[in-house]
């Protein structure tokens, strides 16, 4: 052929070329940001608008990890308005109902879902806990749910754990929260019952607040724990940690934790 064509030809393969250099980069950007965007983890908080929800709420947006955090609770008007700040979204909705439960884990595309649930300083009679425990885990059982793992906030003393102060002291703590371990056990059975790989359980000391130490341990659930206190900010950021890097608690156990100097 004559050189005006194999010029045409020429230039034709340059402008090819330079398109599948536009298309390679193009899609090797979508990647990066795809990769980048499944990094981010999206954390549901159920039981948000409580003074352990708040906290982990906080301590989640302290990670600077990017968490997108949605805060479920049933009136979100008792959600701090800081701690509403940190939140991608609010949903209003019962936890002891599943149709809330499935409707706020769509909305949030969660990952994980912390489930900080109480009653309060009230020592009496509940199922908020376990009923809660059985409507979520009906849900996550769901195919579209498979893939999401939970945080239970339970509380030592629970399962197979006992409080151990000495001169029969802890007998008598466990008798006085004989109606909130109850509720705790029927919690934690829903989940291990169900999802137990897919579960990580926190029983911390007795809860308190404005004195934390920055410092947390484990220990066995037949042992004399180091203190009888957890402060709710060092729980907090124990649990966002693990359950974001799982340093020294995975999913598939259960960790009885309590404040230390």
């Amino acid at each position: 052929r004559g050189a005006g064509c194999r010029s045409l030809d020429r230039s034709s393969h340059k402008k090819r070329q330079s398109k599948i250099k536009t298309i390679n980069k193009y899609f090797s950007i979508s990647t990066q940001k795809s990769s980048i965007m499944k990094l981010s983890k999206s954390v549901l908080i159920i039981g948000a608008s409580g003074r352990t929800g708040n906290q982990i709420i906080q301590a989640l947006s302290d990670t600077g990890k990017g968490v997108n955090i949605t805060a479920f609770c049933r009136d979100p008007t008792k959600l701090d308005a800081n701690v509403q700040s940190l939140c991608t979204q609010v949903v209003k909705g019962n936890a002891r109902s599943e149709q809330d439960l499935q409707h706020a884990l769509e909305v949030s595309r969660a990952d994980i879902v912390v489930v900080s649930i109480g009653n309060g300083d009230n020592t009496g009679k509940t199922d908020i806990r376990t009923s809660s425990a059985k409507a979520l885990t009906k849900v996550l059982s769901q195919p579209a749910f498979q893939h999401v793992q939970a945080v239970v906030i339970s509380s030592i003393g629970a399962g197979e754990s006992h409080i151990k102060v000495g001169m029969g002291i802890g007998k008598m703590i466990e008798f006085q929260l004989r109606h909130v371990l109850h509720d705790h056990n029927g919690q934690e059975e829903a989940f291990t019952k169900t999802m137990k790989g897919r579960t990580m359980i926190f029983r911390p000391t007795g809860l308190k607040e404005g004195k934390a130490t920055g410092k947390v341990v484990m220990f066995g659930s037949n042992e004399k724990s180091q203190t009888i206190e957890t402060d709710r900010k060092d729980l907090a950021e124990y649990v966002a940690k693990q359950m974001l890097e799982e340093t020294n608690v995975s999913f598939g156990s259960t960790a009885n934790i309590t404040s230390v100097p």
